[in-house]
C-alpha cells in the first residue's frame, strides 16, 4: 500500500474514491490473512465494512494536508493503518498486551505507525510536546469498554486536541431493536438488566460492554464535561444478517431495526472541540 495517496492530488470523483477504496480494503485484507492470527482476522471480518465508513470520513479530511493522527484504542491497528494510507501522521495508542504481540509490532514497524503503550487511560495526562498536536482522534469501539471516570481521560484528550480538531467516536447503540428487546425480556422475566454473568465468564477483562449509549445519552455526556464539545450524532449499520445463520430471533430483530433506522445497531459521533469556554467538571474523590 502506497502512503500519501491522497496528497497533493486533485480531487477525485466518487467512482475513483469507492474503487481507491475497495483496493485499499482488499490489500489490507491480504495482509492480516497473512498474519495467520486468529483474532486479527476475525475482528477484520466483522468490521471492514466499518472500517470503509472511517476510511471515507478521513479522507475528506485528509485531501489537502496532512493530518495528525491519535487513534486510541489501536487493537490490531487496521483504523491506523487506514489514517496512515490516506496520508496522516499516526499515532497508535493502547496497551501493552496489545503491543506485545509480534504481528503488531511487525505491522507498526511496515506502515511507520508511532507506538504508544498506556496501560491505565484513567491517569492519562498530555504528553509533553503534544499540547494542541492531534487534528483528529480516532476512538472506535472504545466507549463502550471503559469502566473507570473518564473526567481525566476526556480532560487530557481535549488539551492533546486543536482547536476545532474533531473526536471520531463509533459504538454500539445502547437502543438497538435487539438490544431493546433483550432488555425488556429480561426485566419481564425478572432476570436482571445490564450484561448477561455469561458474558463476564467468557470475555477477557475489559471485553465487555460494560456501558452502551444512546444518541442522547452521548450528547449529554460531553455536554457535562464541557462547553467547547459541540457532538453531532449518527445512527447507522454496517452489517447485514444472513437468516440462514444461528441466532435467527437476534439476526431477524437486527436487519429490521437497522432498515428502520432509528434502532439501528451503531452510532458515529463527531465530536468538534471548539476551545475557549473552559472545563465544567472535576474528578470525583472517594
Amino acid at each position: 500500500m502506497t502512503d500519501y495517496l491522497f496528497m497533493r492530488q486533485p480531487r477525485k470523483t466518487l467512482k475513483m474514491s469507492l474503487i481507491e477504496k475497495e483496493a485499499f480494503i482488499a490489500a489490507l485484507k491480504s495482509e492480516i490473512t497473512a498474519t495467520g492470527n486468529e483474532g486479527d482476522m476475525s475482528y477484520f471480518e466483522v468490521h471492514h465494512k466499518r472500517f470503509g465508513r472511517v476510511y471515507d470520513f478521513l479522507r475528506k479530511k485528509a485531501e489537502h494536508k496532512q493530518l495528525k493522527v491519535l487513534d486510541i484504542g489501536s487493537h490490531y491497528l487496521h483504523t491506523s493503518v487506514l489514517a496512515k494510507e490516506l496520508g496522516c501522521a499516526v499515532d497508535s495508542m493502547d496497551v501493552s498486551a496489545f503491543w506485545s504481540l509480534p504481528f503488531v509490532k511487525e505491522r507498526a514497524a511496515k506502515h511507520g505507525l508511532n507506538p504508544i503503550i498506556e496501560d491505565d487511560l484513567s491517569t492519562l495526562t498530555v504528553p509533553a510536546g503534544k499540547e494542541e498536536h492531534y487534528d483528529i482522534v480516532l476512538f472506535t469501539e472504545i466507549m463502550e469498554h471503559i469502566t473507570f471516570n473518564p473526567i481525566n481521560f476526556w480532560k487530557a484528550i481535549h488539551g492533546m486536541v486543536k482547536d476545532g480538531g474533531l473526536i471520531y467516536i463509533s459504538t454500539p447503540n445502547s437502543l438497538s431493536l435487539p438490544g431493546y428487546v433483550r432488555t425488556l425480556k429480561n426485566l419481564l422475566g425478572f432476570r436482571g438488566v445490564g450484561i448477561g454473568v455469561e458474558m463476564i465468564h467468557h470475555s477477557v477483562t475489559y471485553g465487555h460492554h460494560w456501558k452502551e449509549y444512546s444518541a442522547g445519552e452521548i450528547k449529554e455526556y460531553f455536554e457535562m464535561l464541557s462547553d467547547d464539545f459541540e457532538v453531532k450524532v449518527k445512527k447507522y449499520s454496517y452489517r447485514t444478517y444472513d437468516l440462514s445463520g444461528p441466532h435467527k430471533g437476534y439476526r431477524l430483530l437486527a436487519n429490521l431495526g437497522n432498515r428502520l433506522g432509528f434502532f439501528a445497531e451503531d452510532l458515529e459521533a463527531v465530536v468538534t472541540v471548539n476551545k475557549g469556554s473552559g472545563w465544567k467538571l472535576a474528578s470525583p474523590n472517594y
